[in-house]
Formats: structure tokens, sequence, C-alpha cells
């Protein structure tokens, strides 16, 4: 869902050297990147990864979600990734984005391209639909952009796997990412967080189990904390935070070549179309325990003509 169906990963593991693309409509999907910088140090299946973070965000002002069509949305999301393959040749493309996963099936580049191309939704419907399993008298609520809970992918998954459509509740946040790019600690982004949360709670009932926070837009994990008081701070039982930014890559720890490698390297690039302002701000989340890939945010390359 959200990606190729079954992409054949078996060339990737037989390679020493990869090149892997993350792409988002922002700087969210920053925090997959991070997250697969580490699983790749850890499991040593590699002995060389470049990791290019490529920002698909077409306009300064205008993001996808203000695009009028689903079309309009896959139409230009095309033109990211058949950019991503000219210039990088990647031997994988992660879309960490929620917004683009949902549109990725809808794209000429799924349908043809033989690089494999994986979203983030199967991640975030495995989190929850793991979550709710193990405690079965708990539910969910899904905040998200709005294409991300228009699309109700998360949902349909979850259906799928046999949880009851009762037990999933979703909230479109419109305009919340990019107050979290601005500052994701701000009283403004905790103001707006604290309001989606008391909406999404309206009308449920508090004795009916644990409600977890499934955090389906890439940016929200940087505001965690606040998602966590927000819930804390109402009269409902808390479950857990889910953030799939930090399993979409659990497929690079791979069993079959663990160790292979006692030095792995990373290297990193971040690219954009258009100026991100926000860079800086974003970029202190990855100092202490990703410094290399905070320069490259702090220092990125701006590539006007990139799609």
């Amino acid at each position: 869902m959200g990606a190729q169906a079954d992409p054949d990963l078996g060339a990737v593991f037989k390679k020493r050297r990869l090149t892997l693309v993350i792409t988002d409509s922002g700087l969210g999907g920053l925090a997959v990147m991070e997250d697969i910088a580490g699983k790749i140090r850890e499991s040593g299946c590699f002995r060389n990864v470049s990791l290019v973070f490529v920002n698909a965000l077409f306009d300064e002002n205008v993001g996808y979600n203000a695009l009028r069509t689903r079309k309009e949305k896959a139409d230009m999301f095309d033109r990211v990734l058949k950019a991503i393959d000219e210039r990088y040749h990647p031997d994988a493309i992660l879309v960490g984005c929620n917004t683009l996963s949902v549109i990725l099936d809808d794209t000429f580049f799924s349908e043809w391209s033989d690089t494999p191309v994986i979203g983030i939704v199967d991640a975030g419907i495995q989190l929850i639909n793991d979550e709710l399993k193990a405690d079965t008298s708990s539910r969910v609520i899904i905040f998200g952009t709005e294409t991300t809970i228009e699309e109700e992918s998360h949902r349909k998954g979850l259906l799928e796997l046999g949880t009851d459509n009762e037990r999933i509740i979703t909230k479109a946040c419109p305009q919340l990412q990019s107050y979290i790019e601005q500052n994701p600690l701000s009283e403004e982004t905790e103001m707006l967080i604290a309001a989606y949360m008391n909406e999404a709670l309206e009308g449920l009932d508090e004795s009916d189990g644990r409600v977890h926070i499934s955090l389906n837009c890439s940016h929200y994990g940087y505001s965690e904390s606040l998602w966590s008081k927000a819930i804390e701070e109402s009269s409902f039982r808390k479950g857990r935070i889910l953030n799939p930014n930090s399993h979409m890559g659990d497929f690079l720890s791979s069993e079959k070549c663990r160790r292979r490698y006692n030095n792995p390297k990373n290297s990193f690039l971040v690219v954009s179309k258009v100026r991100m302002p926000n860079a800086v701000t974003i970029s202190s989340f990855f100092q202490e325990n990703s410094p290399e890939m905070a320069e490259a945010l702090k220092n990125y390359t701006l590539v006007p003509d990139l799609f």
C-alpha cells in the first residue's frame, strides 16, 4: 500500500555500496534518514551507504495539500521520482512522507520503474496493528495531513488486517506540519496539537480503554512531547505514541547479511529545489546523535532545476 507491490530488494543486499534516497514534502523525512543511518551502522550489512535526502516540495509557499486534485499531486510527485532516478541512480527510494506515500500508486514511475520504492504507510499500519492486537480494549487516533486522512489508507489497511472500525479514529491537522517546521515546541504548535487532540477525543467514551496516538505525518515526531502532554491533560487513559519514522528502515537490518562489515560508513547529502529557511532549526534535533547529517542539513544544496 502506497508503494510498489512487493518491491524486489534482493539485489540491494548483494551490494557492498548503496545509494538510498529518502524523500519527503518537507523536513520531516530527515527523521527517517537518521533512523536508517543508525540501522545501517548497527547491522553492518553494507560497507558504504550514500544517504540522499530530496525535499519534494515544489514551491516554498505551497505544499501538496494545496493542490486541488489527486492527479495534480500524483503528477507533481511523478516528476520528483523521475528526477531522483535520473540524478542519483538510487538502489532504492524511501518515501518518508505519508501524504506522498498515499498517492504513490497513482504515479507513472511506480508502474514502470525497476527501482524499488518503499512508502511509509505500511510501516504505520503494521505499528498500529501490533499495538491494537496487544491490547484488545485499546483504540487509536490516527493524526495526519488532510491528504493522508482523506485517502483513508491507514483505516483500510487496518480493516483488512481485522481491526474493528470502531477502534479507529482519524483526525486531519491542517497547517500543523508548517508550524512544526518553524518551531516544533513553540506555544503556537502546542496550542494546535492540543486543539486537534481535543477535537479527536470528542464523542469517545473515557472508560473504553487506552488511546494510542499515531503520528502519521513525518513532521509530528519532532513534537512528540507535546502530543504526550495533550493526551495526558485529557481525562483519557494514555496509550503509546506510535511513530512509524523509526520503523521504516527495519528491512535494512536483515539477518541474512548482519555483521558482514565491521566499520560501515554513511555519507549524507540534502538537496532541495526551494529554499529551506527552517533547516538550521530542524538540524538541532540531529546534532547530538548524527552530527554529519546535521551539517549536511545546515549546508543543504539548493538545486532550482531539481525537478
